[in-house]
């Protein structure tokens, strides 16, 4: 679709990217904007944790080492050089919609943007482990990446760093990309070479990787322990449980919240997702819940680990203040909640999305 196919009142607002954080930067996506399947790299939203890092190229490598029966590194061109797949994956931030949660949380306050669907092109990560042989002593894998900096609550320097556990169907999935959407990963998403799990919240998909560690013991970095982890109450680690796979989610991206529109058909629009599986249904109401309606799924593709696009007709006849909500399954039997749990860390808010539109006796 092009700018031309936005509802006319988008004609004249090319989209950019809404801004959360400068330092570091962390950049939503205006989803109410964006009518492709598939997000353009320059709409794609980014988080960073730490300042951005200075990658060269002619010196970067990546290493593997810890538990591996025959640690190597590899260079940019022998990685491009081997077999590569493409995934379409959706990528999710774990804090998408903490703007939303209540009672508020700290932390970005980000509201529906930060959710992203882009065509990632790389090697398979088992490829890479093969060469190397993991030994039977390890446990996990470390995935390090480039960025480094001081975090507020510690003195030392740190790398962004997250694990995954050696499960080999998930092993299987992802892959180390080179590509997003057909071009080299942009830099502030990751270049050279990204982390990309599948099914995953966005933390786990680990941009500017350098090394990957096999380790024989459980990995406790803070982007591990202390970040991205559901806590009740703030502080309480022992009874922490780990920020994993998406939940099933959904948006309704025109009508924007407030809008005032007219009376008559109008097609309501939105995005569905989740983590695993795939969406099987959505439903839509016009009355604050009180009855559902089912959306039409109207995705181009049908892929797991991506997102759908939904529609609805609707014949708006009576003027007045409406409550919309939308609410997503998945053929795993996940229902997206009318309020999902609410944890201290604000993570995985997939609460059903709810806006108030006008419909006007007469539009001025």
């Amino acid at each position: 679709m092009t700018y031309q196919d936005l509802p006319s009142n988008k004609l004249n607002d090319k989209p950019g990217l809404i801004p959360r954080q400068m330092m570091p930067e962390n950049m939503e996506s205006p989803l109410n904007n964006i009518l492709t399947w598939i997000t353009p790299n320059e709409l794609f939203y980014t988080r960073n944790h730490l300042p951005y890092p200075t990658i060269n190229l002619e010196s970067w490598v990546l290493s593997l080492g810890g538990d591996f029966e025959k640690p190597i590194s590899f260079s940019y061109a022998q990685l491009k050089q081997m077999p590569k797949v493409d995934r379409y994956v959706t990528i999710e931030c774990s804090g998408n919609k903490r703007g939303l949660m209540e009672p508020p949380v700290p932390g970005e306050q980000w509201q529906i943007g930060a959710v992203g669907n882009a065509k990632w092109t790389g090697v398979p990560l088992t490829y890479i482990l093969d060469q190397a042989q993991i030994k039977d002593t390890a446990v996990e894998l470390v995935f390090t990446g480039a960025d480094s900096g001081i975090r507020p609550d510690m003195d030392t320097n740190v790398n962004f760093e997250r694990s995954l556990p050696l499960d080999k169907t998930l092993l299987s999935e992802c892959i180390l990309a080179w590509k997003m959407n057909d071009e080299p990963i942009p830099y502030k998403h990751g270049f050279p070479l990204r982390l990309i799990v599948p099914g995953w919240y966005g933390m786990a998909h680990v941009k500017w990787i350098s090394r990957i560690t096999a380790t024989s013991s459980p990995f406790k970095g803070p982007f591990q322990a202390i970040d991205y982890v559901y806590i009740t109450n703030e502080g309480d680690y022992d009874n922490a449980l780990p920020v994993t796979e998406m939940k099933v989610n959904s948006i309704i991206t025109w009508p924007s919240k407030g809008e005032r529109i007219h009376l008559g058909q109008h097609t309501l629009r939105g995005l569905a997702w989740t983590g695993k599986g795939t969406i099987s249904r959505v439903e839509i109401s016009m009355d604050d819940g009180m009855s559902w309606n089912a959306a039409r799924l109207t995705s181009p593709e049908h892929e797991p680990f991506t997102w759908t696009f939904w529609e609805y007709l609707w014949d708006i006849s009576i003027p007045g203040h409406y409550s919309l909500l939308v609410r997503a399954f998945d053929n795993k039997g996940q229902i997206q909640p009318k309020a999902a749990p609410w944890n201290a860390k604000g993570y995985g808010n997939n609460s059903i999305h709810q806006i108030s539109i006008t419909v006007p006796q007469i539009l001025h």
